[in-house]
């Protein structure tokens, strides 16, 4: 089952972010992991999984 994540990072220059990441799985830290592996983020907040 595919999911679509949505939120937001801040850089390390305090810079907001938006990001929408595909991944099967609901659970937020598995969700946060892969943002930060992805993009040079220092704050994420999630505002939506779901498909």
């Amino acid at each position: 089952m595919n999911l679509i994540a949505k939120g937001r990072y801040t850089d390390q220059q305090g810079r907001s972010h938006n990001f929408r990441v595909q991944t099967d799985t609901s659970d937020r830290r598995y969700i946060e992991s892969l943002v930060r592996a992805q993009y040079p983020a220092r704050d994420v907040i999630i505002n939506y999984v779901g498909g």
